[in-house]
């Protein structure tokens, strides 16, 4: 399928600004901080900043409730972002997270974790997995229903979803119902036609993808399944999954063969490929026009809602 003339456009834009590694590291941060900026900033009821006990000093989050005067247990989403372990917050993506929250209806806690390279692997992953264990264990405080909690992500944000739930599996944390996967980045060292065939001028290139793994990587292992989880040996544990790709992305096939892998080994996944977009389309959404990704954020919200509203709740 032909890109999306509002993705073209998009990409237009885009290819205006330096290249990425032009920029000392702060300088990038706040370039793009800056060109991630949302117009469009969807009302929530209640959004608020929370903080608490990380290995490595307070972990913060950004909770978005839009029904915060309810009195029963509400489902919840732990919202990973991306921005390739070493950019983005969760300010670039607090558009996202009150979409998402609106659209599926549920509690949103966006994790704010430690950035590479200043923070190489595992710190953000431990910082994600601190994060998700306590407001897990915490459910009943903050007016959750355990059985309901999804964990998902965007990007770098998929891949650290991924990594969370093999931890919780080896350290026998607490279970997650569902996890969303957005262009997930699921092997450090993929070699792929989608890596090739959109490796200029579709957003990620191969010098800023290198730069961002290698940062982040730290020198360990690339095929360690923390790190690269479509090499997991073994990934029937797993919760039912949705993993949306973009079709013009360096990033698809890998989404695809983690999908398919996953549903080799017995696990429930749905599997979308938005032929005509772009990677990042989530976020580009709340910058400029762009309709097929409302369409696919859209097809996110109720397919998160709807499992996490057919899993057994508590009496």
């Amino acid at each position: 399928m032909a890109l999306d003339p509002q993705a073209r456009r998009i990409l237009d834009v885009m290819g205006q600004n330096p290249a990425p590694l032009d920029l000392p590291l702060q300088q990038l941060r706040a370039a793009t901080a800056d060109f991630s900026r949302p117009k469009t900033v969807p009302e929530v009821a209640q959004v608020k900043d929370i903080e608490f006990p990380g290995v490595a000093g307070p972990v913060r989050a950004r909770v978005y409730n839009p029904n915060p005067q309810t009195s029963s247990p509400q489902p919840a989403l732990i919202y990973i972002h991306g921005g390739g372990w070493c950019l983005d917050s969760i300010e670039s993506h607090d558009s996202v997270c009150r979409g998402l929250a609106n659209q599926a209806d549920l509690v949103v806690f966006s994790i704010d974790y430690r950035l590479a390279p200043e923070h190489p692997f595992p710190a953000g992953l431990e910082d994600c997995y601190t994060a998700t264990q306590w407001i897990c264990s915490n459910a009943q405080q903050l007016k959750l229903e355990p059985t309901r909690i999804a964990l998902g992500g965007d990007s770098a944000g998929g891949n650290l979803t991924a990594a969370v739930l093999m931890l919780a599996h080896q350290r026998h944390g607490a279970s997650i119902a569902f996890q969303l996967l957005l262009y997930p980045c699921v092997h450090m060292k993929a070699q792929t036609g989608s890596r090739t065939a959109f490796a200029r001028g579709y957003v990620i290139e191969p010098d800023l993808l290198d730069w961002v793994i290698d940062s982040y990587g730290g020198g360990h292992d690339s095929s360690d399944p923390l790190l690269s989880p479509l090499l997991a040996a073994d990934l029937s544990f797993m919760p039912p999954a949705l993993i949306v790709t973009a079709g013009h992305d360096m990033l698809r096939d890998e989404g695809k063969q983690y999908a398919d892998l996953l549903q080799q080994q017995g696990v429930k996944c749905i599997y979308k490929c938005y032929e005509g977009l772009i990677h990042g389309f989530m976020n580009h959404m709340y910058i400029w026009p762009l309709d097929m990704a409302e369409q696919a954020t859209a097809f996110c919200a109720k397919h998160v809602k709807d499992a996490l509203n057919s899993t057994t709740r508590h009496p």
